[in-house]
This record gives structure tokens, C-alpha cells and sequence, in this order.
């Protein structure tokens, strides 16, 4: 799709910061993520909706509390990393109301309610910042994604001693990424697709979850 200039200017604006402060951090929150994060939020927003700004800017700026993360050797949430936001945005052409929209999406991207419909904000902007992310999670550049990240911990590739178990997921709980990365897969990633927010989303994510399966499946069936 053509981006419409505003929205490049904008993300010509973003981009030389954030390239230096991503430098370093493990690939699966790398600027190629980034930037996928916002194909997809851009294509969502044609079809869903909303206002381009909050969306292109909200996703390509995301997961600074990675770099945070990456730099502190702990668990940060994307609320900690708000104080930075406002920093990168700070001299942005945005009102004051487009610049809370982007920190409050920013802040509720990491929301899941696997089990309980779902939803976890009411405003097509952050839905679709969720949808963008998680869509980024599954497929072939998701199981990619998953590796680099489980490899970055030390987390092994999948222990056949565990059963698999479906437990209320919440973001940084060490139980849920450590035993590996399958069951991280299994207990996380197989279920973004049915608790997507938009119908867009959700019929990108048919093909890429079924390749999830069929991957997770595989190594069950070739592990020894």
C-alpha cells in the first residue's frame, strides 16, 4: 500500500532516533519488527479504520520498553516506558490529544484477556496497535521471532517432559516463557488469533496460526 505523505514524514521524523536506541536489542524487538508492526497497523487502518497518525506513530515506537529491557537485564511494562514516549514525540506536528491517544495505546498493547472475549480497550487506535503487534507473532517471521527471543534467555527449544498447559497468560511471567519455547508458543502465540480485536486482523492470522500449529505440531512429532 502507498503510505500517505504525512504519515512518512512523520515516520522520517522518528526513525534516526530510534534506530540508535534499537541498536543492539535481540531481533525479535529489533526495528525489522518495527517496521512490519506498522505494515500491518497502515492496512488495518484502511480496512478498520481510525486515526492514521495515532496508529503509524503508536506502532512504530512500541516497544521502547524492549530497549529498556534489553539495556537493564529485567522485565519492564510499556507503561515504564511512557516518560520516553513523550520524549520521542515531543516535537511531533501532533495535538496534545494525539499525543495521549499514542502513549495510552502504547501503554495497553501488551493486554491480553485470552479466554474472556478478548478485549481489553474500547478504541479502534489501540485495537488495532494489539492487532499490528500480535500479527507480527504469528506465521514463519513469528516463529522466527519466537527463537531469537527464547535464545536470548537461554530458554531451550521444547522439552517433551512438560505437558502442555493453558494458564491466564500475563506478560513477564517467568512460568509462561521458561520451560520452552514451544510451550511459550502454545501457551501464548496459538491463541492471539482468535482473541484479535478486528475481523481484518483476524482473517490475516488464519494462515499464519494454522503454520504455527503445523510447526508446533511437527516438533512434538520429531523430538527426541
Amino acid at each position: 500500500m502507498k503510505i500517505p505523505t504525512q504519515i512518512s514524514k512523520l515516520i522520517e521524523a522518528l526513525e534516526p532516533k530510534i534506530a540508535g536506541i534499537f541498536e543492539g536489542v535481540e531481533s525479535a524487538h529489533d526495528m525489522s519488527h518495527l517496521r512490519r508492526t506498522l505494515k500491518y497497523a497502515l492496512q488495518l487502518q484502511e480496512k478498520e479504520g481510525g486515526d492514521i497518525e495515532v496508529i503509524a506513530v503508536a506502532a512504530f515506537i512500541h516497544d521502547v520498553h524492549r530497549v529498556m529491557q534489553h539495556s537493564e537485564k529485567r522485565f519492564f511494562s510499556p507503561k515504564e516506558s511512557i516518560p520516553k514516549i513523550r520524549e520521542l514525540i515531543a516535537d511531533l506536528p501532533l495535538t496534545d490529544k494525539q499525543s495521549e491517544h499514542i502513549c495510552y495505546a502504547i501503554e495497553h498493547h501488551e493486554e491480553y484477556a485470552f479466554g474472556k472475549g478478548g478485549v481489553t480497550v474500547t478504541d479502534i487506535e489501540s485495537k488495532i496497535i494489539q492487532d499490528a503487534d500480535n500479527l507480527d507473532m504469528l506465521g514463519a517471521i513469528g516463529i522466527f521471532r519466537a527463537i531469537s527471543f527464547s535464545n536470548s534467555l537461554g530458554i531451550p527449544l521444547y522439552d517433551s517432559s512438560v505437558p502442555f498447559y493453558r494458564s491466564e497468560y500475563c506478560e513477564g511471567q517467568i512460568k509462561d516463557v521458561s520451560v520452552s519455547t514451544v510451550h511459550r508458543m502454545y501457551n501464548k502465540h496459538l491463541r492471539i488469533g482468535a482473541n484479535l480485536n478486528t475481523k481484518t486482523a483476524r482473517e490475516l492470522a488464519k494462515p499464519r496460526t494454522k503454520l504455527l500449529q503445523d510447526f508446533i505440531d511437527m516438533v512434538v512429532e520429531e523430538f527426541i
